[in-house]
């Protein structure tokens, strides 16, 4: 009786551990600062190059002192090519969206608002000092 307890257990933990999530956008390590300047007014957005986060961030000032900064891995299939979130000029500026899933979020949070993504997209944590904005997670 306790060996076929143990092989359900070794079944149930090898077959748990073979799942994969695929909508999982990887932790990386992100710290990096930018000129208040280079981001412009409030509504405005821009993109940083590949090299921070997993695909780029973008980031949008939201309003006075108020910056968002969010990976532009889209929550459905990160790991894909062509998956790379941008500001929808033509829905609402207020919308990002995945041309290739066709994924839509809200540019206040990230949460998907439609599409096949269920997950927000990664937020990392923004401050400024009146001469900067830093960005870490």
């Amino acid at each position: 009786m306790k060996k076929l307890l143990l092989l359900f257990l070794i079944i149930s933990f090898c077959s748990q551990s073979c799942e994969t999530n695929n909508n999982y956008i990887p932790d990386v390590y992100v710290q990096f600062q930018i000129p208040l300047t280079e981001i412009g007014g409030i509504g405005q957005a821009i993109y940083t190059n590949d090299n921070y986060g997993v695909k780029g961030i973008i980031i949008y000032h939201e309003g006075f002192n108020n910056y968002l900064a969010f990976d532009r891995a889209c929550s459905y299939a990160p790991q894909e090519n062509c998956e790379k979130v941008e500001l929808d000029d033509i829905l609402s500026p207020s919308f990002l969206v995945d041309s290739c899933c066709g994924s839509t979020f809200f540019l206040s949070d990230g949460t998907p608002t439609g599409g096949p993504a269920s997950l927000p997209l990664k937020q990392y944590h923004t401050s400024t000092d009146g001469s900067y904005l830093y960005i870490s997670n």
